[in-house]
């Protein structure tokens, strides 16, 4: 079968040093391409053939916690929300998809069942998740219409630097998830998905290292990112300043609870 390509935008993402081999997690907004895209498929299918059979595609298949799926997850089954893109993507027979009820991600590429495995078994985005995985193998992140909000990898960051999150309260709650063997368990949830509301203040620091790729398809802005270049960031912005990724929403339950507060937990 026949995959619609842009040959327009894939001359773009090799501008921006995409190439044969590479690893990436894209975030995308599929309004932002519009009208130069007409198809989700064209976005996955020109950077497939970017990277070519030896890179890896790794697609953010969020459900979220509300509302939780029902009558339970399933990650063949269950519908992402993080928009066409990824909906397209994960719906592709080569996609291998993550068992985390809420926060799962698809992947497409060689390494897809290394780099899913045992999402259930640690925190959403923590060390040895799928995203940190990606990253410490020199996988890049690729904000396609969006910014830094949209930017999982600093989660990452935020649970390398243990950042606290929420003060004392009730346990998160349990999602059902089916596994692939038909069970269906409850999987408590953590707290790594917290606000991502205030990500963009590390835009200008990578900018200033050098970390970032820019570009632009027709109105569509494009960044390119190594993975540990976010992850380490992130650790040192909140080295110097614990809030310095908090967003300033006074009634934020994540932001506003924990803003110089020592005693919150991870």
């Amino acid at each position: 079968m026949t995959r619609k390509i842009n040959k327009k935008f894939i001359d773009h993402l090799r501008a921006m040093t995409l190439q044969p081999g590479d690893s990436v997690l894209i975030h995308t907004s599929f309004r932002a391409f519009k009208p130069a895209l007409n198809y989700p498929e064209e976005v996955i299918e020109s950077i497939l053939t970017c990277i070519g059979s030896r890179g890896n595609l790794m697609l953010p298949t969020f459900n979220y916690s509300q509302p939780q799926p029902e009558p339970y997850y399933d990650r063949d089954t269950t519908p992402c929300r993080t928009g066409a893109v990824p909906e397209y993507g994960r719906q592709r027979d080569d996609a291998v998809r993550s068992l985390h009820p809420t926060h799962s991600v698809a992947v497409i590429g060689p390494d897809a069942e290394e780099l899913t495995r045992n999402h259930l078994n640690g925190r959403t985005f923590g060390v040895s998740s799928p995203v940190d995985r990606l990253a410490q193998r020199g996988g890049q992140v690729l904000l396609l219409g969006v910014t830094h909000i949209a930017n999982s990898t600093i989660h990452v960051g935020e649970e390398y630097a243990k950042l606290p999150k929420v003060l004392s309260g009730p346990p998160k709650p349990c999602v059902k998830t089916r596994m692939p063997d038909g069970r269906i368990i409850n999987h408590q949830l953590d707290t790594s998905p917290s606000c991502s509301l205030g990500f963009d203040a590390i835009e200008t620091p990578l900018r200033h290292q050098g970390h970032v790729t820019g570009g632009m398809f027709e109105k569509c802005p494009m960044q390119l990112i190594k993975g540990k270049s976010i992850i380490d960031q992130t650790v040192q912005l909140l080295a110097d300043n614990t809030d310095a990724l908090r967003c300033n929403n006074p009634t934020c339950k994540w932001c506003a609870s924990t803003k110089n507060q020592d005693h919150a937990e991870y």
